[in-house]
């Protein structure tokens, strides 16, 4: 028994798991948070993660990263630590693929077997629509996780529909809310090389590839002509994503007449959350483009592909959301001006999101700790 605590006594640090290193803006806006509240409250503690580019992620966040397909370095990473992080963002889910699901299922079951305590941080949860996978789903976390901290409600109503019962649950929000924009030296020189003056009056819209999507493009075109006609707000595309983003702005901006600004590159994750600060209005369908937003208390309109995004918007008390497949140009528009008319409220009820954040690593230290 001694020697089984001295083991685990030599424990040290985190491990950090989730989709980072896959060119999302969003996700590697929650690395980065998650890192910096680390190394805000405990700068000693090791941190490490998994990640699809381990040589970009050691660069971009200073920390030691592995890759995460690799189960021998993966295993190996899990012994040493005290504290399995999973999380943020939506991996409990299986639109994209069972065999993700099943991957982060795996790493939080041998994290467990392994000796970590574990810890699902700030995630959303779903949907998952297998039935097999919603059973697999609540025997791993059951049997494995410690504490789950959830982004919004609606992701504490699926995980318990999953059945799940034994893991202290708790809704903070997501970890992204409390990135700091970049200062504004550099977010100056981000605009300026998008064509963008500081001064200006911008709106910007993140679109995203997706089923329907290039039969609503119209829809997005004319409400950014309308803008521009009636409030001379020029159009900025911005990338969440660097691998198709550009593409489906491509697929608006040749439907418009208003001048516009395509950001082709992907940003910094602060640098975008500069950026969206000076625009006068959001229109999203990617997540993290609304989080950004929500976060500096710009007014913003959704538009939703995922419950994800109407899960973030209710968790915000807004009601400036609209689905993809029932868009029209007049609905865009009407929530649009109700956006920028400041109906929407959201700068209050961010400030509140970002104190639920904390929540998240409170929770992390306890077990950490422990």
């Amino acid at each position: 028994m001694s020697g089984v605590r001295a083991q685990v006594n030599r424990r040290g640090g985190v491990l950090i798991c989730g989709s980072y290193g896959h060119g999302n803006a969003g996700d590697e806006a929650i690395l980065e948070a998650i890192v910096s509240a680390f190394r805000r409250a405990r700068p000693e503690t090791p941190l490490s993660v998994l990640s699809r580019s381990p040589a970009e992620t050691a660069k971009k966040h200073g920390v030691a990263a592995y890759y995460k397909f690799n189960p021998f370095a993966v295993l190996r990473e899990l012994r040493r630590a005290r504290l399995y992080l999973n999380g943020g963002g939506s991996l409990i889910q299986d639109v994209t693929s069972s065999r993700s699901l099943w991957y982060y299922l795996f790493t939080l079951a041998a994290a467990k077997a392994l000796g970590c305590r574990v810890i699902m941080y700030g995630c959303g949860i779903g949907p998952v629509r297998r039935p097999l996978n919603r059973r697999l789903a609540r025997w791993v976390i059951d049997r494995s996780v410690d504490v789950i901290t959830l982004r919004e409600p609606d992701s504490l109503e699926e995980i318990r529909a999953f059945g799940v019962t034994k893991s202290e649950m708790l809704v903070t929000s997501d970890p992204a809310l409390t990135l700091d924009r970049a200062p504004a030296e550099a977010v100056d020189k981000a605009m300026a090389a998008l064509g963008l003056e500081r001064g200006g009056r911008y709106l910007c819209i993140a679109p995203r590839r997706w089923t329907g999507f290039e039969a609503r493009a119209r829809c997005f075109a004319e409400c950014a002509d309308a803008l521009y006609e009636k409030h001379g707000l020029e159009t900025v595309f911005l990338s969440i994503d660097h691998r198709n983003d550009a593409l489906a702005a491509d697929v608006i901006a040749r439907q418009m007449r208003a001048p516009c600004h395509i950001a082709r590159e992907l940003l910094p994750a602060r640098e975008t959350i500069g950026v969206l600060a000076r625009m006068d209005l959001v229109i999203s369908m990617r997540l993290h483009g609304l989080i950004f937003a929500a976060g500096q208390g710009v007014p913003l309109v959704g538009v939703s592909y995922d419950p994800k995004v109407n899960a973030f918007l209710r968790a915000m008390e807004q009601d400036n959301c609209l689905d993809l497949e029932a868009l029209t140009p007049e609905t865009l528009l009407s929530a649009a001006e109700n956006a920028l008319a400041g109906r929407d409220g959201g700068a209050q009820r961010a400030a509140a999101l970002r104190a639920r954040e904390q929540v998240n690593l409170e929770q992390a230290l306890r077990l950490l700790d422990l």
